[in-house]
């Protein structure tokens, strides 16, 4: 029997829970990827992470931890001041530089010598330079400097914005590094891929955002109340937050205007302070983290996604897709999705995102109609285990026979 190739990948924390877009993608990978190959994860844990590592393990991932502690503000300013006196990035950079997790990669890489080299996130390029014969596939879950130079441009405070240009074009460097230096790299969008052909990258593939088709399949909805117009994401990450307070400052009341008992349901962790002061006004939730999403997607009677900035793809389309609800985005928010406006969702940017939503929850029949269509493209196209086969094919060719 040939033995399974040994693959050593390095990530910037355990992705557990199921909480983050990144998080998702990482996990539903790394395990299509531990059932394919002799697979260990070099993974920084900090001391309230121990739960998540043995999820993972219960998943088939085998983590080598490297213990790491909490961050504070005077670690935090060590890192920006170490990134500007080496010209690096601190964003999905020099910020996940430990030396502890160097240590556990030096010694894993002597130990059991690995045939390939998986980097998840850009910061994963941290330690290719311990094993540069190595081959090695890098996953870069967005085209990150773009990501930044949109959050810049959003910017009201003019020191924070020069600080996200400066990011951007230091990201952008790294992203230049990955191409030549990884001998695959994996984009989640065909958008995405051109981008890094453009830099030199040797060998580009687009290995999508997926869902967990199984997970939504059949379940009875709790749809028929008052209408809930839903914002899925993580609070934290500046281009959600804008889109939430959006949909709470601009889109409601006119919506409301319309469709009198609607509800806004804005669900996902860490919401800063001033959305987390909107929970209880009228028609308005903000839940904060959740243990789980499906009961609030089965309630939902749409998926609102109003962003202007970002890149990657949604996962929380693709969610909504897998659990029959309509979608109505901005074209950036349905950004390297293979589904198209008015078949499988509504086309609004935000102008006229309120009258798109209202014209949705108006017409319940092509609302389910263009919700079955988006579920089959889901089934079809962005189910996890055929995305995770075609991830473990390209990481066993990289094998030097």
């Amino acid at each position: 029997m040939t033995a399974k190739p040994r693959v050593l990948a390095a990530t910037s924390e355990p992705p557990w829970p199921l909480n983050s877009g990144g998080h998702i993608r990482s996990f539903h990978l790394m395990k299509a990827l531990a059932a394919a190959t002799d697979f260990r994860l070099v993974c920084p844990v900090g001391p309230d992470q121990a739960a998540s590592v043995e999820a993972l393990q219960k998943a088939g991932i085998a983590v080598r931890p490297a213990a790491v502690p909490a961050r504070s503000k005077w670690s935090e300013a060590k890192r920006l001041l170490g990134a500007a006196l080496k010209a690096e990035p601190y964003v999905m950079y020099r910020r996940h530089a430990w030396a502890e997790a160097a240590r556990v990669w030096e010694h894993e890489l002597k130990t059991a010598p690995p045939d390939v080299l998986y980097l998840d996130h850009l910061d994963g390029l941290l330690y290719r330079a311990a094993a540069p014969a190595v081959p090695a596939v890098i996953d870069l879950h967005n085209v990150y400097s773009l990501l930044v130079r949109r959050t810049a441009e959003e910017q009201t405070s003019p020191l924070k914005g020069a600080f996200l240009q400066g990011e951007a074009k230091r990201i952008d460097r790294a992203e230049r590094r990955a191409a030549r230096e990884c001998d695959a790299l994996f984009a989640v969008s065909d958008t995405e891929a051109g981008h890094f052909r453009a830099l030199g990258a040797k060998a580009v593939h687009t290995v999508p955002n997926g869902v967990d088709c199984s997970a939504l399949a059949d379940l009875p909805t709790g749809r028929g109340g008052p209408p809930v117009v839903m914002f899925l994401g993580t609070m934290s990450w500046g281009p959600n937050a804008a889109a939430a307070r959006f949909l709470a400052r601009d889109v409601l009341p006119a919506l409301r205007a319309r469709v009198p008992d609607a509800v806004l349901a804005v669900v996902g962790r860490d919401p800063p302070a001033d959305l987390l002061a909107l929970n209880g006004s009228p028609g308005i939730e903000v839940t904060g983290g959740v243990p789980d999403v499906k009961p609030y997607l089965l309630r939902a009677s749409a998926l609102a996604v109003p962003l202007d900035a970002g890149g990657g793809t949604r996962l929380k389309i693709l969610e909504a897709f897998a659990a029959g609800l309509p979608v109505v985005s901005t074209a950036v928010g349905a950004e390297g999705i293979a589904a198209e406006p008015g078949t499988h969702f509504v086309l609004a940017e935000r102008p006229a995102f309120a009258d798109a939503t209202a014209k949705l929850l108006a017409d319940a029949v092509e609302g389910a109609r263009m919700a079955d269509r988006a579920r089959e493209l889901a089934r079809a196209t962005y189910d996890w285990p055929q995305i995770g086969r075609k991830a473990a094919e390209v990481v066993a060719g990289l094998v030097k026979r």
